[in-house]
Order: C-alpha cells, then sequence, then structure tokens
C-alpha cells in the first residue's frame, strides 16, 4: 500500500491499489447484522430516513447490498419495496426473501437507471471503487431532474481513521479514504447539490445526503473543508506513528505471551486481517479469532492463519486477553463473556 494525501480535495487513497487483485463475487461475506449494536444501528438509521424524507410505501434502490439487510429493514418498517443490486448475492437455504425486496445479481450500472426510486442507498461499497466516479455518474443519471428522490451514501470515516491513528482500518481492498470535503467534491463534481454530511457511528461512518440540483436550501461544498489543513497534518504523520503503533503492539504481546497468558481476537474482519498479519503475522501471539457471524465460523484469517471460532468456544479456551477490534461493541461483548463465566482483560486495536 501507498497512502497518498490529496491536499487539493481531501482525500486519501492507495496509489498502488490493483483492482484484478480483488473479487466480490459470490463468495464474499461481510454482514454485520448478527451484532445487535449494529443492527440497532441499522434499524435507528432506517427510521430516520423514513421519517425526514417520507420513506413510506416508496421503491428503495440499494447498490452493493450483499443479502439485502438494510433494504429489508427500510422497507419492512416502511412499507416500501425495494431492489438490490450486486454481484455477490446468493441465496441462502432457509432465506426468506420478503416479497417486498428483489435481487438484481449485477452491477449497478446505466442500464438500471430507469428502475424506480424515491431512494437510491449505497452503504460502504464507494471505499472499495478506484474510480468511484462512474458509479456516481451512473446515480446522477438515475435521479434526473426529480427532485424527491434521495442519494444517500456512506463510507468508511476517512478523518476518524486518521484521527485515531486506527492504522487496521487501512485495508488493500479499500483504495478509498474519504474525508468530508472529498465525499462533498465527488458528488458536487457529479452534478449533486449535497443536503448534508455528517458522521455516524460513534464518529466511525461519513454519511452524505445529496439531490438533483435546487432542492431547497443546500450546503455550499466549501463548508465541509474547514478541517482539511488538520488532515493532511494527520496524513503526514502517518507512517511515523504507524511504525510506533506497531513496535507498541508487538512488544506488549510478547511479554503477555511470555507470561503465560492465552490471547484471543475479537472480530474477524477485515480490521482484524490486517491487525493480525501485521502484528502477529505467523500467529504465535494469537491463537483464534472470535466472531459472532456463524458464517465465518471454522475459517482461518489469511495470511496469519488464526481459526475463527464461535463465542461459546471462549468456554474451552479460557482466555486471559480479549483484543476487541471495535471498542464500539464493547458492552455487547463484555455481556456475552460475562455469560459465559469468564473474566478475562479487554484490550483495544
Amino acid at each position: 500500500m501507498g497512502l497518498t494525501y490529496c491536499e487539493n480535495c481531501g482525500h486519501l487513497f492507495n496509489r498502488c491499489y490493483d483492482d484484478n487483485l480483488v473479487d466480490y463475487e459470490a463468495d464474499y461475506e461481510n454482514s454485520q447484522m448478527f451484532s445487535p449494536r449494529f443492527r440497532r444501528y441499522a434499524e435507528e438509521l432506517s427510521d430516520r430516513l423514513i421519517a425526514t424524507y417520507n420513506l413510506r410505501q416508496k421503491d428503495i434502490v440499494e447498490i452493493g447490498g450483499g443479502r439485502g439487510d438494510f433494504l429489508r429493514i427500510i422497507c419492512d418498517r416502511g412499507y416500501n419495496n425495494g431492489v438490490s443490486f450486486g454481484p455477490s448475492y446468493r441465496p441462502a437455504a432457509g432465506d426468506d426473501v420478503p416479497g417486498n425486496v428483489r435481487f438484481v445479481t449485477d452491477y449497478y450500472t446505466a442500464k438500471y437507471a430507469a428502475v424506480p426510486a424515491n431512494l437510491i442507498v449505497c452503504r460502504h461499497v464507494l471505499e472499495h471503487f478506484w474510480e468511484p466516479r462512474p458509479l456516481i455518474d451512473t446515480v446522477r443519471q438515475a435521479v434526473g431532474d426529480r427532485k424527491d428522490l434521495v442519494v444517500y451514501f456512506e463510507v468508511p470515516n476517512g478523518e476518524f481513521i486518521l484521527r485515531k491513528q486506527i492504522f487496521w482500518e487501512l485495508i488493500y481492498q479499500h483504495p478509498s479514504y474519504f474525508t468530508q470535503s472529498s465525499l462533498a467534491k465527488l458528488f458536487t463534481m457529479c452534478g449533486f447539490e449535497v443536503r448534508d454530511i455528517q458522521e455516524s457511528f460513534g464518529s466511525q461512518f461519513l454519511a452524505i445526503e445529496a439531490f438533483a440540483p435546487a432542492h431547497g436550501a443546500i450546503l455550499d461544498r466549501d463548508s465541509f473543508c474547514e478541517n482539511k489543513s488538520n488532515t493532511a497534518a494527520l496524513g503526514r504523520a502517518l507512517s511515523a506513528a504507524f511504525s510506533e503503533k506497531v513496535a507498541s503492539w508487538r512488544d506488549r504481546l510478547e511479554r503477555l505471551h511470555n507470561k503465560g497468558q492465552r490471547i484471543v481476537a475479537w472480530g474477524a474482519g477485515a480490521k482484524a486481517v490486517t491487525f493480525l498479519n501485521v502484528v502477529d503475522p505467523v500467529g504465535s501471539l494469537i491463537s483464534h479469532v472470535v466472531d459472532i457471524n456463524p458464517r465465518k465460523t471454522g475459517r482461518f484469517v489469511p495470511g496469519s492463519g488464526q481459526e475463527i471460532v464461535e463465542p461459546n468456544s471462549l468456554k474451552e479456551l479460557h482466555p486471559d486477553v480479549i483484543i476487541l477490534m471495535n471498542e464500539i461493541y464493547r458492552d455487547e461483548i463484555a455481556s456475552h463473556i460475562a455469560g459465559l463465566g469468564l473474566n478475562p482483560e479487554f484490550l483495544v486495536a
């Protein structure tokens, strides 16, 4: 990875990215809906969009929605009709797809611009694009001159990653790390007017709401550029801070390991893959990774090789230390651990 920061638009990106090395077809698994905390966030977001834009008995288009978890929620709670576009969807055994939701196993392109929509939603997809503009241009074509069609995009918050120095959020599959400035610039360049950009989910996400031009009071793009100089400074300090943090984690894990402490990690997402391959690349210090997604149980972390286990496995593993890949889930994890009768030390990656 060769991270580069653009001081003109405030965008952080991996200049070494090669799209040919990444595959998002049928085996791609990224659902977080097994977490009550994350599902509550999705439900609250759904309710806010429904209330703000009167999305009841309307048409919802979702781009890159995987198994359509969010689409099902917003269609259920607003009695809406939805269609999800994405190449990775495959019907699962026992998957009861509601009658008001359908799937198109294809990328969302200009040929689908005429599909009816009152909301076009795309969550945690745009950061995977080396060239994000063609997708936004396609969405702009679909919106046309309609003033009643809202566009909602959500991405990881690049400014949050830099502020908190969460280097494990830097993964190869994400060539783009959007800031408020770069996200606003992308949408305005593609002919949108931005209604709002805000941080959510403990500031970890960045969300933009946009319309066709002349949709009432619109925030100027420059209003999202105030923090560019600070973000640039954080970007310039990235390399030294990364080396220091990696060295600190390796030393800490080795000391725990030498004391006979059993260490596991909780959360087998992309962040864990980065963390484990950087701080414990041969899997000698951290024995297992816990994940509540049953579709990951029995699989292994690419590279470092730790087995992914279900939470109840901790009764046998009896860890002394659990490394939390995401602190926002601390209460949820602590409750589960207490139910198992365990009392490990928690560390936050």
